[in-house]
């Protein structure tokens, strides 16, 4: 996985990109986190966004700190 840190399969198994060993715990737990949302809405929709924002506030600086931490 080269431009992806994360995916969900249309059977359910999350994959995860190996360079995210390298990753601060928050930003594993939050694509982690982030697929499992996908569970329940397939695509980045609103009620996606709800979701992910429900069960992890403040998300948007966690991603930005992945982001930086990777490059």
């Amino acid at each position: 996985m080269k431009k992806r840190w994360g995916s969900l399969s249309d059977k359910g198994t999350v994959t995860l990109n190996t360079d995210l060993v390298k990753a601060p715990k928050e930003c594993i737990d939050y694509v982690v986190i982030h697929e499992l949302c996908h569970l329940k809405y397939h695509d980045h929709s609103k009620e996606f966004y709800t979701l992910l924002d429900f069960v992890t506030p403040g998300w948007e600086k966690i991603k930005h700190k992945l982001e930086l931490s990777l490059v």
